[in-house]
């Protein structure tokens, strides 16, 4: 059993208070601040510099180091895996 779920748009935690969701490209906290953004195949802060890439597999950081795979991902978040899932792992679990 993980400890939070996904459902492809809101992050919530074992208790069910929602932690932030992935509003179309947007990654928003509880309270609806902007945090991030998704851009194709990269995940960017809220004022545009790129944090990570994902290929589908692994997450790697803007100097190409890899930060976490979606096997490490997905034992803590039950859900769907995508870019959704990997954006909202590093900016509510991670962070």
């Amino acid at each position: 059993m993980a400890e939070y779920t996904y459902d492809g748009t809101v992050l919530r935690d074992s208790s069910g208070r929602k932690m932030g969701e992935i509003d179309r490209t947007y990654v928003r906290g509880y309270n609806a601040a902007l945090l991030g953004q998704i851009d194709r195949k990269s995940i960017r802060d809220n004022r545009g510099k790129k944090l990570l890439d994902f290929d589908g597999k692994t997450l790697k950081d803007d100097l190409g180091k890899k930060v976490a795979t979606m096997k490490d991902i997905e034992a803590l978040i039950d859900g769907e895996p995508d870019i959704g899932m990997a954006a909202a792992w590093y900016f509510f679990i991670k962070q």
